[in-house]
């Protein structure tokens, strides 16, 4: 997990910071993240690691319930090697079959507004764009990224 968290960051980032955001340090945007494993974890939320049939880590996303009924959509990331192979698609749609089985009824994400591809692949799953929302850890870390964010919502 360590390896994708380090290949997330190293994308995000630099893409947050062209966009006027912070540029905090890989190492330390790890920590955090384990920091804060719990809140990824059953019965608060998922973490889904995708992997090939050998074993090797390709792709990741986290679910976290933020408010009753209400989860946040975090890290989704796939290996340039498996991009364009639906597993993106597959990673959200497990968080979404398991955000219903933990009773969730609303999902929110947010993403860079650079982030073009990440924006298409909402748009195509049936998320809808929102203004910002409050519990979005990214703005409450971040609250500056405000204006170079764009925010979803799926009701479940």
């Amino acid at each position: 997990m360590n390896a994708l968290l380090h290949e997330f960051y190293g994308e995000m980032i630099p893409m947050v910071a062209r966009a006027s955001g912070p540029d905090v340090p890989i190492a330390a945007a790890v920590q955090d993240f384990w920091d804060h494993v719990d809140d990824f974890l059953p019965p608060r939320g998922c973490l889904c690691i995708a992997r090939t049939p050998d074993g090797r880590a390709v792709g990741c996303g986290s679910l976290s319930e933020i408010d009753p009924h209400v989860g946040e959509l975090k890290r989704l990331y796939v290996r340039d090697a498996m991009r364009g192979t639906g597993l993106g698609r597959a990673l959200v749609d497990r968080r979404i079959d398991a955000a219903r089985a933990m009773g969730l009824r609303t999902l929110l994400v947010d993403t860079i507004s650079i982030n073009t591809p990440m924006q298409r692949l909402y748009d195509s799953i049936g998320f809808r764009r929102i203004d910002a929302f409050a519990q979005s850890s990214t703005l409450r870390a971040f609250p500056d990224l405000h204006d170079t964010m764009v925010f979803y919502r799926m009701d479940l």
